[in-house]
């Protein structure tokens, strides 16, 4: 109670100047205009007051924000269910890079069996190198030892034709001799060519046998090379196999690198909506610290209205169509701090107005006025009033009122100020009609 008090005590010191305006000989109301002043309260009474529209508005505006905050609640729910989807689909994952890596072990398995089996095949391939080697060693010595079995035939063939040359001059010479001595020497000469006949066939056997010899060698030579033969084409077979396999293993290492980009392309894809609901989080929590503000605001203007609801209310009971106070501007429906600034200008237009600065008066007057023109009738009343004590300022005067009227045609102290500035210049006419001046 004794802080009311006080500040009803301040409050009243603040607008003190300005209550000084029912000084003024001119503002006075006649018992008519306080006749008056009462209809228009009593009209006023029933009519809704500004704070209850206030409140009203507050209570909007209290309800939007609850459906805001609704709102959030189900986008911050949408987010929950949006980051339970977000784990299975992440254990998914995980477990397709774990079959993945299994995958790849295996091919890496077969690989390495691939490699060991072509080793297996280039150390097969180098022994069989080595035994065609060795077959063209032994061939190459068939040959040389056919080639001396040639010279040989050919040597014997000669010492035939020397031996039958010779045996015809033998037998020229035993013609020539006795017959005895002929048949001797043809005797001996029969068995040294039964001895070289029975070398030749001895020979000859050896020939045979040599030559069946280089045939069973032959026979096995080209068993040898069929066998080379197949076991190229097995090679070949093999070689084929292994490149098949090679691109099998290609297009399976082609498919696990295709899949390796989609999943890197999945992770990033699931790395920017991670990114994206962070942004989200850290946006509602901008926007519940915004709400908070937007609250707490909200609250501080609540009390701000209750306290003026309370000074008003403590305040003496003024009618803003009749009071010409500085108090009534706190009924203008503008931002309370604009209100204050012109209460301010208010009191020093009239305690310029009170130590007779009418001019200066009239300029703080029309100042405050501009200040709102939309909204502060009551500066508007005071510029006219000001205007009407000035010389020639009768047209000024006029302006100023209408424009009070303009903004509250039912404030009657403009209302009797422009009845009594229109009044002389009734009477001025009439006066001249009745003498025939102009």
């Amino acid at each position: 109670m004794l802080k009311k008090t006080a500040m009803l005590v301040l409050l009243l010191m603040f607008f003190a100047p300005a209550s000084w305006a029912d000084d003024e000989p001119e503002a006075v109301e006649t018992t008519e205009t306080a006749q008056t002043v009462e209809a228009a309260e009593a009209e006023t009474a029933e009519e809704p007051d500004e704070l209850a529209q206030r409140e009203a508005a507050l209570n909007a505006r209290a309800a939007e924000l609850e459906a805001l905050a609704a709102s959030l609640a189900d986008r911050e729910a949408k987010l929950a269910d949006g980051e339970r989807n977000f784990a299975p689909r992440a254990a998914a994952l995980a477990k397709r890079n774990s079959e993945i890596s299994g995958a790849s072990a295996v091919l890496l398995g077969r690989e390495t069996q691939m490699n060991k089996r072509e080793l297996d095949l280039m150390a097969r391939e180098a022994e069989l190198a080595r035994r065609e080697m060795r077959f063209a060693e032994e061939s190459q010595k068939f040959t040389e030892a056919s080639a001396a079995l040639a010279g040989r035939e050919a040597d014997l063939a000669r010492r035939e034709a020397d031996l039958a040359g010779r045996e015809g001059e033998l037998s020229a010479k035993i013609s020539a001799k006795e017959a005895a001595d002929q048949i001797t020497a043809r005797e001996a000469d029969l068995v040294r060519r039964e001895a070289e006949l029975t070398a030749r066939e001895a020979t000859g056997n050896r020939l045979n046998a040599l030559e069946a010899q280089l045939n069973d060698k032959s026979t096995e030579l080209t068993a040898r090379e069929d066998a080379v033969t197949a076991r190229e084409s097995s090679v070949k077979e093999q070689e084929q196999k292994l490149s098949e396999a090679s691109k099998k293993v290609a297009d399976v290492e082609a498919g696990i690198a295709k899949r390796e980009s989609d999943i890197k392309a999945r992770e990033s894809e699931l790395a920017s909506r991670n990114q994206q609901l962070n942004s989200y989080t850290s946006a509602l929590n901008s926007r519940e610290a915004a709400l908070v503000n937007r609250e707490t605001e909200a609250g501080k203007k609540a009390n701000e209205v209750q306290e003026l609801e309370t000074l008003i209310k403590e305040l003496p009971a003024f009618d803003p169509d009749s009071s010409t106070e500085a108090s009534m501007i706190l009924t203008y429906s503008i931002p309370a701090a604009r209100r204050r600034e012109l209460i301010e200008m208010q009191r020093r237009a009239y305690q310029s107005y009170s130590a007779n600065r009418i001019t200066q008066a009239f300029g703080e007057y029309v100042a405050a006025a501009e200040a709102e023109p939309n909204a502060n009738y009551l500066a508007a009343y005071w510029a006219a009033l000001s205007a009407s004590r000035l010389n020639n300022r009768r047209a000024d005067a006029l302006t100023w009122v209408n424009k009070a009227l303009e903004i509250n045609p039912n404030y009657k102290p403009a209302q009797e100020l422009k009845r009594r500035l229109e009044t002389p210049a009734r009477s001025n006419t009439q006066q001249r009609r009745r003498t025939g001046t102009r």
